[in-house]
Order: structure tokens, then C-alpha cells, then sequence
């Protein structure tokens, strides 16, 4: 009978102690937070004790069975556990340094009647309410079983809730923290890092194909537009925010046709993200003849400065070239980022440069080429350098000439008096002793891929490739458009050691034409300079016409057996799939970069 006693007296202690759960968290000390005080916890069973948390249902009643042993333990019962949230982020918090301040929550289970005493083996359910949420319970995010880690808020109010499940029970009331994320409506630091794609690009050569299917057509666009929208930036409301003085990545191209409204769009894009993005054309086209033109122009702005100096985005074309007296001809495209974009891409110090303008023609009609160095400080400098003179828009008749370990890169237009650059490329070439690997049978072997083969210049180029042949060296040239008198002097009299195949062609036989190559390449395996093994590419923008010394011009040397394998094999590749050994000529394309036939 004491016992018995003693067993209600102790039921009624245990019901006599309400647990009150607390709906603010505690700081990050894990103490309660005084000021906003205690809230009851969700009402139990009426039958159990009013508050008491605790479902007797299934428990022993002595005074319902007489014959049950009162010293034996009461059946043990789910418990309705609370949870505590024991640490939140700092309210506010915010975007800071170009990356989200994750908001970090940590929490724990109690047993109502027993405060401040986490329960083992509890599971948890997070969510949280705000713009953007769905508000809706679900797994707490962060792979921790007692945490949840938020880092993708970019602005607003949030209110964040966890309940614990704890032996079949889930707590129905649950832990909740209301906070402000700032968002980066005053300030570019308080944006989010973005960026719409997250590709790498890949070093090395890119080349399209104009017979294939639209992916192969379009490769080299492809790869520019994917590295563009894979350069982070910052999530702004309003690209007033954007500092140009702190920009989070860089982009600087130089072309001579941009007609490709993806293009357009993704740089317009890029620069909504606060990148800078600056682009140099030739004047051949503009904003009336040329949608993406306007589109860019209208985004960017025509004009390198404003009253404040460089602007941090343009799109300017130069005044019948940017140093040069004509023509705006080079292409390279420059990438550098000091961000990592979410999913860990970090795009510095890239430069792609080769033969591809941003055009339908680029795509369709010709063979390009894009050749790309990743993470080298130096030639991005070199290459940027050269883009700083040019948007100057004004003549400076003046070679530069960079080297840069296996890269050597020369820009014209041609200092006056001075030697012509690709001259003294082939002449660097030279016919027998080649070993190593290299060559033919000790005789040095040379592919041409040239798009403009023709006036005085071009002939001079085809004396000395004709001398080249007739020292011993292995000669195979492709050839869009080309001088009668230049296909004689390389092809009369010659044989086997020399082959020249056209690439242009017309459809259905009109006088433009609609396949041809564009590229600008030579490539030599044997001896050059002194290198008696040496595989070495030449390539960029520079045609075999009086035309390619006097205007923007570039050319890199890649002294590289890799590349020297992808351009020679692009070359094999051309040559299979569409060329002729019969001459033809047909004029250029009209249209402005836009392909005549877009059947090809």
C-alpha cells in the first residue's frame, strides 16, 4: 500500500511539471533569450494531464487492474520531444565579399519534462518561409543531422522552423528564428555570385565544321558563348549597383564581324552581372545593318568613355581599324575572373584567339579555328596590353612582338621599313635534317591552310614556298580564295612532294561562295630556326594579301607538338571531307557575316 502511494504521488509531481517550449531561439551560447520569454508548447492529451506532454494512454492504471504488480515500471511511452534552436546567424545577415554568408542553424531535441537535456537519436525536419521558398517540410539541408545550412538567400525576410521526430512522436510545436537577408540593392558587395552556365573551357584548338550538324557548325560560337555565361558575376536588381572600379570578372574581344545575336545576348548578360565586357569591331557593320550591333550598342554603349574615363562595358567600332589605316581584322577573345561562380568554375587569364569571327558565315560557311591558353598570366597580359592601344581608336603604325615561353605573338599593322613578320616565318623554315620524330624522311613537312592567297604580297609568300619545295621540304596547301598567277608559281612543274587543294565552293552554281576555309595557318614538323625537331603552328588572322600587313592584325606562334597533331589533323579532316584539286574562284559572301545559303 506505501508504495502504491508512493507511485501517485510521484504521477502527480510528474504531471505537475508543465515543460514550456520557447518559439525565439538562443543566442549562440546556447542560453535562452531573455526577451522573448517562454511559450506554452503545443496542448497534449486532455486525458494525460493538461500541458504535460507526456501520452499515458498505454501506460499501467492501478486503479483499473487490481491484479497488476505496482512495483513493476510503467510501460515506456513515446515522448513528445521540443526542439531548441541553440544557435542562429546574425540578424541580419547578408552577401558579403562577392558569396553568400551562409545562415547556419544548429538545434537539439528535449524531453519536455526534462529542459536543457538533449535526446539521442531524434531526427529532424527543417523549413523555412520566405521569397523564393516553397515553405514546405522537408530534410533539414547541409548533410548534418543536428543543423541546417541555408547559403542561396539573396534578399529578404526569412523565418526558419525545425521540429524533431523522437520514438515515432514528431513534436507539434517547433523551434522557430526570424532574420533579414540584405540583398545588394545599395551595394555591389552584398550581391550574390552568379553565373548562368559553369563550363570550363577546354585548352587547345576548337575547330567547327560547316558540313555537319548545327553543334559541329557551331562549336566555336558555342564555345565562346558557354565561357561567357560561365563568367561570374553579381546578382544585382539594378545595374546602377555595379562598381568599375571593383569588377568581379573581365571580358575583351576583338573581331572584325559580330552578327550572332547569342553572342550579343550573353555579353549583354554578362555585363548585367557587373562584369566588365568591352568589344572592339570592325565599321563595316553598324547598329542600322546589324540587329546584334544595335542590341549591343544600345546594353553597352557605343562609346570607350564617358566623362568619368573608361566605361566599364562597350561595344565600339573603330574608325577603319583601331590602329591600323583600314581595317579592324584580329580575333582573340580575353577572360579573366578573381571569383569562383557556384559550382566551383574559375575562369583567369584565358586567351583564345584563331580565325572564328561571331558571325552565321563562321559557322555555316567556313572552317574556323579557336585556339585556347588557360591560366597564363603573362600572354593574357600581353594580349590585354594590345586591346588597351587598340581602343585608343587611333593610327599607330607599329609591330609588337611578345614572347611567352612556347608562344610567340606578333601585331600589326607593320612598323614602317620593317621586315614582313610571315616572310620571316617561312623563311625560318628549312627543308633538310629534320630529326626527332619530325618530318619526312629527314625532310621537313609543311601544311598551308590560308583563306586569302593573292596580290604581290601573296606572290612573294608562293616564290618562297615554291623555293621551300624545291629544297626537299614536304608541301600541302589549302586554299579558299587564291590568285591565278599564285597557283601556278606553287603547282607548274611540281610533283608529289606538293599538293594544292581548293576548299571553295558554290551551291548550285552561283558566284559566291558558300564552303570555304577561313583559316590563316601554316604548320611546320622538321627544322625551324635551329630546332632540327621542332612541330611548331602558326596561326590567327593574317591572310597572304598585300592588305595583311597594314591592318589590325594577329598571329601566334605555338611551338607545341600537341597543337601541331590538332591543326594537321584538322587539316587531314578538311581535305577528306570537301576539297578539290582543281582550281576554282568565287567571290566572298555578301550580307555582312550572315551566310547566303543557310542550307550549307
Amino acid at each position: 500500500m506505501r508504495t502504491l502511494v508512493r507511485l501517485v504521488v510521484l504521477v502527480a509531481v510528474l504531471l505537475s511539471s508543465v515543460a514550456l517550449a520557447p518559439v525565439a531561439s538562443a543566442d549562440d551560447t546556447g542560453t535562452a533569450d531573455p526577451s522573448t520569454g517562454p511559450t506554452p508548447a503545443a496542448s497534449a492529451d486532455p486525458g494525460a494531464g493538461a500541458g504535460s506532454g507526456i501520452d499515458t494512454s498505454g501506460g499501467a492504471d492501478p486503479s483499473a487492474d487490481p491484479v497488476a504488480d505496482p512495483t513493476d515500471p510503467p510501460t515506456p511511452t513515446p515522448l513528445v520531444p521540443f526542439t531548441r534552436i541553440i544557435r542562429n546567424p546574425v540578424n541580419p545577415t547578408r552577401v558579403s565579399a562577392g558569396s553568400v554568408v551562409p545562415s547556419v542553424f544548429k538545434f537539439r531535441a528535449e524531453d519536455p519534462a526534462v529542459p536543457n537535456v538533449p535526446l539521442t537519436g531524434a531526427t529532424f525536419e527543417c523549413r523555412i518561409l520566405g521569397p523564393g521558398k516553397r515553405g514546405i517540410w522537408e530534410r533539414c539541408p547541409g548533410g548534418v543531422r543536428d543543423e541546417a545550412t541555408y547559403s542561396d538567400l539573396v534578399g529578404g525576410t526569412f523565418t526558419f522552423q525545425v521540429r524533431a521526430t523522437y520514438l515515432g512522436k514528431t513534436g507539434e510545436g517547433s523551434s522557430e528564428f526570424t532574420w533579414q537577408v540584405l540583398d545588394c540593392t545599395t551595394t555591389m558587395t552584398l550581391c550574390k555570385v552568379t553565373a548562368p552556365d559553369h563550363y570550363a573551357p577546354t585548352a587547345g584548338a576548337s575547330f567547327n565544321n560547316p558540313t555537319g550538324t548545327s553543334p559541329a557548325q557551331r562549336r566555336n560560337l558555342t564555345h565562346v558563348i558557354r565561357t561567357i555565361n560561365s563568367m561570374p558575376g553579381y546578382a544585382v536588381r539594378n545595374q546602377a549597383v555595379c562598381d568599375p572600379r571593383n569588377v568581379p570578372s573581365t571580358i575583351r574581344i576583338s573581331l572584325y564581324s559580330l552578327t550572332d545575336m547569342p553572342v550579343a545576348r550573353a555579353l549583354q548578360a554578362a555585363s548585367r552581372r557587373c562584369i566588365s565586357v568591352q568589344v572592339l569591331m570592325n565599321s563595316h557593320l553598324n547598329a542600322t545593318t546589324t540587329p546584334a550591333i544595335r542590341f549591343l550598342q544600345h546594353y553597352l554603349g557605343a562609346s570607350v568613355t564617358d566623362p568619368t574615363g573608361v566605361r566599364r562595358s562597350f561595344a565600339h567600332r573603330c574608325h577603319y581599324g583601331c590602329r591600323g589605316g583600314g581595317t579592324l581584322h584580329a580575333k582573340f577573345y580575353l577572360f579573366d575572373s578573381r571569383l569562383v561562380a557556384p559550382g566551383g568554375t574559375k575562369i583567369t587569364k584565358t586567351v583564345m584567339v584563331g580565325s572564328s569571327n561571331m558571325t552565321s558565315n563562321a559557322s555555316k560557311v567556313q572552317w574556323n579555328d579557336l585556339y585556347t591558353v588557360r591560366g597564363d598570366a603573362t600572354l593574357h597580359a600581353q594580349f590585354l596590353s594590345m586591346f588597351l592601344r587598340m581602343q585608343r581608336d587611333r593610327d599607330e603604325y607599329r609591330t609588337f612582338r611578345f614572347t611567352d615561353g612556347i608562344y610567340q605573338t606578333t601585331f600589326t599593322p607593320l612598323t614602317p621599313n620593317s621586315a614582313d613578320p610571315t616572310l620571316a616565318t617561312l623563311n625560318s623554315i628549312h627543308c633538310a635534317g629534320a630529326t626527332g620524330g619530325t618530318g619526312y624522311a629527314g625532310h621537313t613537312v609543311v601544311h598551308i591552310n590560308m583563306h586569302a592567297w593573292f596580290g604581290v604580297r601573296g606572290y612573294a609568300m608562293a616564290k618562297r614556298v615554291r623555293d621551300m619545295y624545291d629544297a626537299g621540304c614536304y608541301v600541302k596547301v589549302l586554299y579558299s580564295f587564291m590568285s591565278w598567277s599564285v597557283y601556278k608559281k606553287l603547282t607548274y612543274g611540281t610533283g608529289s612532294r606538293m599538293s594544292v587543294r581548293r576548299t571553295i565552293f558554290s551551291r548550285h552554281g552561283g558566284i559566291h561562295a558558300t564552303l570555304y576555309s577561313h583559316f590563316k595557318m601554316i604548320a611546320a614538323s622538321g627544322v625551324v630556326g635551329t630546332n632540327r625537331a621542332a612541330s611548331v603552328v602558326w596561326t590567327g588572322s593574317n591572310n597572304f594579301t598585300n592588305d595583311g600587313v597594314k591592318f589590325d592584325e594577329v598571329t601566334m606562334r605555338i611551338a607545341s607538338r600537341a597543337a601541331w597533331a590538332q591543326y594537321v589533323n584538322q587539316f587531314a579532316f578538311i581535305t577528306r571531307t570537301r576539297t578539290s584539286g582543281t582550281y576554282a574562284s568565287f567571290a566572298e559572301p555578301i550580307g555582312g557575316g550572315r551566310a547566303v545559303d543557310a542550307g550549307v
